[in-house]
């Protein structure tokens, strides 16, 4: 069909602001710089903080801010997704070198905010009550560029209700079209999406947007869309069953301090998503973090603990961090398996049978001995997969050590040097963690 995907791009960026409504922008918002920057902090009173406004700017490297407002949350939004928007700054190239922050909601922490997060659900019953915010920004290092200047902006600060139905229609429509981009143009199911789409879409009524009118045709359109979904046949005999994962360096271009944060930030956006979709699992690697949590963040830790009796959250991967494999010895090999595994033996009541640790560049030959005599039957790795001479030739294979010990492996394959490629017929504003199709990247040492 021509320029259809163009077409359907365009009113699909057309409809992701449609997604909010009743937007109110956020006054009395105050800000107080933290010379301290101690780890684990909570908010202070901001009664005597300087008053700070959309455009307004601040500059530094590592440098620590409190931002703040109270707000009323009105109550004809009772039986409403409330949420607030918030852009406060850039969290820089490749995920890894600018802007974040944990928001404290009525003096708890509660999520991540920085570019890729910029959406923050409150809680059911907020609607009608007064409800305290407070940001603990951190500009960031730069990553590879440390002598560059950072500068961030705070750009909005508003809340509003999710319109469910537009917000459907928008990530419905989205992971269509970017599986039409990936699907080859010689196959069916390339056409069939692409057809469905545009007569969904059809429905929209884009005569007065905005209007009572244009969302109940939104909603019409997400309803076609669904209904044409589900009438197409499913014919491959592979089902892919994914769950989150963070993949956090604990030490890379930053500094300890900042890995205990970022865990914080990390751990406690996915404790909101999964109040969202009560389906959503979660892998999480590494007792060094969940240690650093438990002392910093308590009441975090709790939480986690919950979900991971509830079995939604799992905790795994063996190895107290994920460790050099190539010049550490076999006896530090074999305590980071012990302590790992005691971890979460005592802490969780969960037994761990594999070794997790993507990020390593190579593996001794007395590995699978060693995973073996530690109770340890499988491991996966990634890095290796990136090798730009021999590549190697198998994903899942049995690996035989030294003494003929085998451990069943699984190499995560990389299609692209560096990982996925981010799809561009629609480009992303990063305002929140629920794209279909983003591509991953380090966020101060994560992998969203």
């Amino acid at each position: 069909m021509f320029w259809t995907k163009e077409k359907l791009a365009a009113r699909i960026r057309d409809l992701e602001s449609f997604r909010y409504r009743d937007r109110r922008t956020v006054s009395g918002m105050k800000r107080i710089f933290d010379e301290e920057g101690a780890i684990g902090a909570y908010p202070p009173d901001m009664t005597d903080g300087e008053e700070i406004r959309p455009g307004d700017r601040w500059t530094g490297r590592d440098l620590y801010m409190w931002l703040g407002f109270d707000a009323d949350i009105p109550a004809e939004w009772k039986g409403r997704k409330v949420l607030g928007l918030f852009d406060l700054g850039r969290t820089g190239g490749g995920n890894n070198s600018g802007f974040e922050s944990l928001l404290f909601l009525n003096g708890k922490p509660y999520q991540g905010v920085d570019t890729n997060h910029e959406e923050v659900f409150l809680p059911p019953d907020a609607a009608g009550s007064a409800v305290q915010f407070r940001f603990r920004l951190w500009s960031g290092l730069n990553g590879y560029s440390p002598a560059a200047p950072i500068e961030n902006r705070l750009n909005k600060a508003e809340l509003c209700w999710l319109d469910e139905a537009a917000d459907d229609l928008y990530y419905t429509a989205r992971a269509v079209l970017e599986t039409v981009e990936l699907l080859s143009d010689n196959r069916p199911e390339h056409h069939e999406l692409l057809s469905a789409l545009d007569r969904a879409f059809l429905r929209i009524d884009w005569s007065r947007p905005g209007s009572e009118e244009f969302y109940a045709s939104l909603e019409d359109a997400r309803d076609t869309l669904r209904s044409q979904l589900d009438r197409m046949p499913k014919h491959h005999p592979v089902t892919v069953r994914c769950i989150g994962h963070t993949h956090i360096d604990v030490a890379w271009l930053w500094r300890l301090k900042h890995t205990r944060e970022k865990a914080a930030r990390s751990f406690s956006t996915v404790l909101r998503l999964m109040e969202l979709y009560p389906d959503y699992v979660f892998l999480q690697t590494q007792p060094q973090l969940y240690d650093y949590l438990r002392t910093d963040y308590p009441e975090l830790y709790e939480q986690i603990r919950t979900r991971i009796a509830e079995g939604r959250w799992e905790a795994g991967g063996a190895m107290w961090l994920e460790a050099d494999c190539n010049l550490t010895s076999g006896e530090s090999l074999v305590r980071q398996l012990l302590y790992g595994t005691r971890f979460f033996r005592d802490q969780y009541g969960v037994e761990c049978r594999y070794l997790w640790s993507p990020d390593v560049f190579g593996y001794s030959w007395a590995s699978p001995q060693i995973l073996r005599k530690s109770g340890i039957d499988m491991f996966m790795t990634t890095k290796i997969s990136w090798n730009q001479y021999n590549r190697m030739p198998h994903d899942t294979f049995k690996w035989k050590g030294i003494d003929g010990a085998e451990v069943l492996t699984h190499f995560i394959t990389t299609p692209d040097p560096g990982g996925a490629r981010e799809l561009s017929i629609i480009p992303t504003t990063g305002a929140s963690p629920r794209s279909p199709c983003r591509a991953s990247g380090k966020a101060t040492g994560t992998k969203n």
